[in-house]
């Protein structure tokens, strides 16, 4: 099963942010397990390692980015990715963006702790993190 990764999610865990930290860091475990697989946009490692550059100083990111690389998949951004999120009509481009690569993938799921504010995404269900936990444990 295909599920397109939010941003926070990856940054909940690496970060440690409570009280985000024991879900996010249940979903890696299924994507490290390969019990689910996990798909990041290209985008999102340039924003973890910006993000994290700010808190952690210079180094450690690249050790981040390097674990992510082996856990996740990476869905490349295209010019015509770039077009259709425009296209989409969201109040954040970042989302539509993701719902985009969801798409190019065929995720049956878009994890994010964010669900209010990613729009339809058409074929694709977009959960919060408790909720995919709860749907998998039945």
């Amino acid at each position: 099963m295909k599920a397109f990764i939010d941003t926070n999610l990856v940054l909940d865990v690496l970060a440690q942010r409570r009280p985000y930290h024991e879900n996010s860091a249940r979903i890696w475990e299924l994507v490290e397990t390969r019990d689910l697989k996990g798909s990041l946009s290209a985008t999102t490692i340039t924003d973890i390692f910006s993000i994290l550059k700010k808190q952690l100083g210079a180094e450690k990111p690249y050790d981040f980015v390097k674990k992510i690389m082996m856990v996740f998949d990476i869905t490349s951004v295209s010019q015509a990715d770039i077009r259709k999120a425009l296209n989409l009509g969201f109040k954040d481009f970042a989302d539509a963006l993701q719902v985009v690569c969801a798409k190019q993938i065929g995720a049956k799921y878009l994890i994010t702790r964010n669900t209010e504010d990613v729009q339809e995404a058409e074929g694709i269900e977009v959960v919060d993190p408790e909720t995919f936990l709860l749907s998998q444990a039945h």
